[in-house]
């Protein structure tokens, strides 16, 4: 019963959302049904992290040896991932992928022209002499070809001297970072704090949470800091005190992430490893386990769950470890871009969802799921299919969140 109140409170809440696009001014259209991909094995994409996160993590041991990694892209439906490093991989790489090896499974290691490490570098450079208004995000490459970026043309003709195209964009960037750019016009990422619902301990990841500054936003994943039980939330819903849908206590704000813009409740109760996979309107307040914490690369796909758009999978990640600025002001680093698989700029989220969940897409049709990151942001802007949405909102084709690893190493988290 705890779980079927959390819908009620839609229908006694009153929202004010005059600034906001509203969800029925678009054409009535029906809201798309998502079915996930059916894989040859169901359990690729992890097996392919089990294949290729060793070689990761022996990178983020700081070892000088791994000094020329670029980047990692899973192929899940080919049952198949591309490993790129900067010159001849050590031996290492090899020992590492063949004491991971599945039958069925390969993974190709190509040579690169930059390593991770000189693309970073020359994000530093970049970022240093150039204000994020004339960039909207920024990141490496996985194949080490270049840095990518993007921008919004007009408020980049200072930079460029008056030419707004991509490659004059490029070709200026280039000078900046001494290293190639690929450029692309994109707009600024947008806060994804709107104006859910009324969880109550044990807490799930998915709920809407409240403060004096936002009137909509989500929470992610329960865990503790040090002794003190914690829930996950976006740092720009604000501060204080923090509060369910309709009204009851959850907690006080007890620590910030520095630039990764997530914020920990210290929570009045206890959480659970769980979170909402139903559609924001589902009132049996389905829902299923996390099991841990997990790695973005490029090419895997992931779910999204908000308090105001709902569940949604069939979301393939883009990019990883971007920088970027949102509408707030607020500079963060890093974030992973996710969109819909097939780039058909179907909406997979919504002002609202900011702090909600991202997982990994589950092994089979009831799966449990791995903990993968903290929405903070959503970028082009598109329609929101009619009834998809809570309230009347904005609704986006692309949703960037905070990946998992820094907030476990940098913020002291631990997950439920």
């Amino acid at each position: 019963m705890r779980r079927s109140r959390l819908l009620l409170s839609l229908a006694l809440s009153a929202v004010t959302a005059s600034a906001l696009v509203a969800a029925d001014a678009a054409p009535d259209e029906p809201i798309r049904s998502v079915r996930l991909p059916v894989l040859r094995d169901p359990q690729a994409q992890q097996t392919l992290h089990r294949m290729t996160d060793p070689v990761q993590d022996w990178v983020e041991s700081g070892d000088q040896a791994a000094d020329g990694y670029a980047g990692t892209v899973i192929d899940a439906w080919n049952q198949h991932a591309d490993l790129y490093w900067k010159g001849e991989a050590p031996t290492k790489v090899q020992a590492l992928l063949g004491a991971n090896a599945s039958p069925g499974f390969t993974v190709d290691v190509h040579r690169s022209p930059y390593s991770r490490a000189e693309m970073r570098a020359a994000i530093e450079r970049f970022t240093a002499a150039v204000a994020p208004g004339a960039w909207t995000s920024i990141g490496p490459q996985e194949d080490g070809a270049a840095i990518s970026i993007t921008y919004v043309p007009s408020k980049a003709t200072r930079l460029t001297g008056g030419a707004t195209t991509e490659q004059a964009y490029s070709r200026r960037a280039a000078e900046i970072a001494g290293m190639p750019v690929t450029a692309t016009v994109e707009g600024i990422p947008a806060a994804l704090s709107g104006s859910r619902h009324s969880d109550s301990a044990p807490y799930y990841a998915g709920a809407e949470v409240n403060t004096g500054k936002a009137a909509f936003c989500s929470t992610a994943f329960s865990g503790w800091k040090d002794r003190t039980k914690v829930l996950l939330t976006a740092a720009h819903c604000g501060g204080g005190r923090y509060y369910n849908g309709t009204g009851g206590y959850i907690g006080d704000l007890y620590a910030i992430g520095d630039g990764l813009d997530v914020g920990m409740i210290a929570i009045n109760g206890n959480g659970a490893d769980r979170f909402y996979d139903g559609a924001w309107s589902d009132r049996s307040g389905s829902s299923r386990h996390t099991y841990g914490a997990g790695r973005n690369n490029v090419g895997d796909l992931v779910c999204l769950s908000g308090a105001q758009s709902g569940w949604k999978c069939d979301v393939e990640v883009k990019k990883v470890d971007v920088e970027t600025t949102n509408d707030e002001g607020t500079r963060i680093r890093p974030v992973d871009i996710a969109e819909s698989k097939g780039g058909d700029r179907r909406a997979v989220g919504a002002k609202g969802d900011s702090g909600g969940p991202a997982l990994a897409n589950p092994s089979g049709a009831s799966g449990d799921m791995e903990a993968r990151g903290v929405i903070v942001a959503g970028r082009s802007e598109v329609s929101c299919p009619a009834g998809s949405t809570a309230h009347s909102t904005t609704c986006y084709a692309q949703v960037m969140y905070v990946p998992m690893t820094p907030v476990v190493n940098q913020m002291g988290f631990s997950i439920s």
